[in-house]
């Protein structure tokens, strides 16, 4: 399980769902875009909810491991749905190292 904190405050969620949420975040961040997770979390009694986070480009987000919860808070298909959107509009590794635009020449395509 990890909490992850927010201005508002903090909740607890699985860590693969935390993880993808940062990744999100990030993604979003250097797209200079926003959006709303809904994720599924432990309430303080124990119960489970949701709870919906704005995440982008001012989102300032920690998430740290919590001993909250027995059992691994768990639901693929957000995480999944998450990790998609993370890499949705993002360009190959091999572009993003040189900072090239797409379409760029890439080294195997000279003669040497």
């Amino acid at each position: 399980m990890k909490r992850i904190f927010h201005s508002g405050g903090s909740v607890v969620t699985g860590t693969d769902l935390a993880d993808a949420v940062m990744r999100y975040a990030e993604a979003l961040g250097n797209r200079h875009e926003t959006d709303v997770v809904d994720i599924p979390v432990l309430a303080d009694d124990g119960s489970q909810g949701r709870a919906q986070i704005l995440i982008g480009a001012s989102s300032q987000l920690m998430s740290v491991t919590s001993a909250d919860g027995i059992l691994e808070l768990t639901e693929t298909e957000t995480t999944d749905a998450i990790l998609g959107k993370s890499r949705a509009g993002s360009f190959p590794a091999s572009l993003v190292w040189a900072g090239a635009p797409l379409g760029s020449p890439q080294f195997d395509e000279f003669d040497y």
